[in-house]
């Protein structure tokens, strides 16, 4: 009986945590860089997502989108809310879609210059 209860509510929570996550919608880079700019996101973390030394920190690679959006509803430190009135989860899927096509900086270590 007891272990019946326990597979029961472990299933619930399973199902529950499943039922509550938000499923990444499809983005498109360049309505995310357009929202990235018009939004004003370029601001604080730099035309690439790259981070300023005063203001943002990088956030290019983009964080997971599940964090990523959390991040935005709830954020942490100075950075203002982004309530899905301003940037529905859409956006937020092309702003992410956005980092994630920006092209990686080249490693130093292989730059002959730099050795």
């Amino acid at each position: 009986m007891m272990r019946t209860r326990s597979i029961v509510l472990g299933v619930a929570v399973v199902l529950a945590t499943a039922a509550g996550a938000a499923a990444q919608p499809a983005g498109d880079a360049k309505s995310g860089q357009t929202a990235f700019m018009k939004l004003g996101c370029y601001t604080c973390h730099g035309v690439w997502g790259q981070g300023t030394w005063r203001d943002g920190p990088r956030i290019n690679p983009p964080m997971p989108f599940e964090a990523m959006l959390q991040q935005l509803r709830t954020p942490r430190l100075e950075m203002p809310p982004y309530v899905a009135t301003v940037a529905p989860d859409k956006t937020v899927a092309d702003i992410h879609a956005y980092l994630q096509s920006v092209p990686k900086p080249v490693d130093p270590n292989v730059i002959k210059a730099m050795q």
